[in-house]
C-alpha cells in the first residue's frame, strides 16, 4: 500500500485542541488534499487509491470511519494470541500511544516497533499497566464475545443524524443506490438504482459519494459505515438471503473480495490471518484460528461455501 504510512502520520498528528489525548476527525477530502500537497507534482488523482487503502486500514483496526466520510485514528490496542501467550503483542491504532505502550511494558525496544515484547509477566498485570496509559489489551478468543450483533438502525443511533433529502440534490453524477438482498447475488451486487417514489419503509441507501443513508418514517438519516454494514447483514437475514463466502478448508483460505464487513469483525479476522500474497482480501488462517474465523462469520449470518 502506497500511502498508508502518510495517512497514519497525518491522522496521529492531528489532535483535538483542548483534548490532545483524542485524535481529530478529518474528512476524506482534507486527507486527500494534504497528502496530494506533499507529493511531487502529478496529474493523476490519488483519491481512488486512498479510498482503497483506507478501507484496508479500517479492516486492520488502524483507523475509524464516521458520518460524513470523516476519519480518525482508532483507539490504541494491543492484541495477544491468548492470556498465556504474551511474548509478542501487536499494536494497532493511534500511534501517539505507541511510545507509552513500550514504556508501560518496559520492553526496552525502539519506540517505533509495532510488535512489543514485554519484560513484565502476567496477563492481568500487563492489562492493568496498559489501562493506566489508555491502551486496551485483547485476546482473539475474548474478542468474539464482544462483537456487535447485526441489527437495523435503532432510534438512539438515528438521533441527531437527520439530514436533507438526497433526491433533491441535482448535482449527483451517478445514481443513488438501495441495498436489496437478492438470491444468488454477492453483497457488492445487491445494490441497485432507486428513485424516491419507489422507496419502501426502512431502506438503506448509498449516495454516489459513498455515504450511507437510512430512510424511515419519511425521513433521511446519515449512518456511520459500521451501522450501515450491520444493517446490510440484518436485511439479508430478514429476507433469508444470506451472503455466501468462499471458504477453502484445506488451506484455510477465506475469499472476502467484494464483501464489506463491520470494522470490529474485519479487524479480528485480519489479526488472525495473513494475506495471500498481495491479495489483502484473501486471507489465510492457521488450523488453530479457523474455528474462530468461522464463528466470526457465522455471527454475521454468512454461509461458508
Amino acid at each position: 500500500m502506497i500511502y498508508t504510512e502518510q495517512i497514519i502520520k497525518l491522522l496521529s498528528n492531528h489532535r483535538q485542541q483542548h483534548r490532545p489525548e483524542v485524535p481529530q476527525l478529518l474528512t476524506f477530502q482534507a486527507i486527500a488534499n494534504l497528502i496530494q500537497q506533499s507529493l511531487p507534482p502529478q496529474k493523476e488523482d490519488i483519491s481512488s487509491q486512498l479510498d482503497a487503502e483506507m478501507r484496508e486500514m479500517q479492516a486492520q483496526g488502524e483507523i475509524l470511519a464516521g458520518i460524513g466520510k470523516k476519519f480518525c485514528m482508532a483507539p490504541p490496542m494491543l492484541l495477544a494470541e491468548s492470556e498465556t501467550d504474551l511474548t509478542g503483542l501487536l499494536f494497532r491504532g493511534d500511534r501517539a500511544y505507541l511510545r507509552l505502550a513500550h514504556q508501560a511494558l518496559e520492553t526496552g525496544q525502539p519506540p517505533a516497533k509495532m510488535l512489543l515484547h514485554p519484560k513484565i509477566n502476567g496477563f492481568h498485570r500487563i492489562k492493568n499497566r496498559l489501562k493506566d496509559v489508555g491502551i486496551r489489551l485483547f485476546t482473539a478468543e475474548r474478542s468474539v464475545e464482544h462483537l456487535p450483533t447485526t441489527e437495523l438502525p435503532q432510534p438512539c443511533m438515528l438521533q441527531g443524524s437527520e439530514g436533507h433529502n438526497p433526491f433533491e440534490t441535482v448535482t449527483w453524477t451517478d445514481s443513488i443506490l438501495q441495498y436489496l438482498p437478492k438470491q444468488g447475488k454477492q453483497q457488492s451486487e445487491r445494490w441497485s438504482q432507486v428513485i424516491q417514489s419507489n422507496l419502501a419503509e426502512c431502506t438503506l441507501l448509498k449516495l454516489p459519494t459513498g455515504e450511507f443513508i437510512w430512510f424511515e418514517a419519511d425521513k433521511f438519516y446519515e449512518l456511520t459505515p459500521d451501522v450501515a454494514v450491520l444493517a446490510m447483514f440484518q436485511l439479508d437475514q430478514s429476507a433469508s438471503l444470506l451472503i455466501a463466502i468462499p471458504w477453502d478448508e484445506a488451506p484455510g483460505r477465506l475469499n472476502l473480495q467484494g464483501v464489506n464487513l463491520p470494522s470490529s469483525h474485519a479487524q479480528l479476522l485480519w489479526r488472525l490471518s495473513k494475506p495471500e500474497t498481495d491479495e489483502y482480501r484473501t486471507r489465510l488462517f492457521s488450523p488453530i484460528n479457523r474455528p474462530i474465523a468461522r464463528e466470526v462469520l457465522q455471527h454475521l449470518g454468512c454461509v461458508l461455501v
